[in-house]
């Protein structure tokens, strides 16, 4: 470095230094959370965190364990999806179950996928009276004119 520092001093021009790529012997894959799919002693400490951070969630961590979850390479397991339905009908928010149920879909590959999980939590969404997307139907405004128009 202080040769580099002397012959820098000595030419008008700025010398950057070339960089070597290093090599690696063995290849690493890295996954969303370092949650390796292969291990399920990871795969279950991770859901069973999940579903331990949704018990005791307020409104922010609610939102902000939504985003982790759904921002992660993985779907959902079934009961994380059910503790953030359980969670946001503790801290009363329609909204943000109907939300969960949106990511879910957005997350699943297929609409069979989709549908298997609805089947799976048919008991918590029939008991909560939640809604999937498709049953709340579009938004129409009630009318098409503005009212200063009328």
């Amino acid at each position: 470095m202080f040769r580099l520092a002397r012959v820098a001093s000595r030419s008008p021009r700025f010398i950057t230094p070339t960089l070597t790529p290093t090599i690696s012997l063995f290849p690493k894959r890295f996954y969303s959370a370092e949650l390796d799919p292969a291990n399920t002693s990871d795969y279950n400490k991770f859901v069973d965190q999940w579903v331990a951070h949704f018990k005791t969630a307020d409104d922010f961590e609610l939102e902000r364990g939504l985003n982790h979850i759904f921002a992660a390479d993985w779907i959902p397991a079934v009961p994380v999806i059910e503790e953030a339905l359980h969670a946001s009908r503790r801290l009363n928010t329609f909204a943000t179950a109907v939300r969960v149920l949106e990511g879910l879909e957005e997350k699943c590959q297929s609409q069979k996928v989709f549908d298997q999980y609805l089947r799976e939590l048919k008991p918590v969404l029939e008991n909560y009276g939640v809604p999937t997307v498709k049953e709340l139907g579009e938004f129409k405004p009630l009318e098409d004119t503005p009212f200063w128009l009328r």
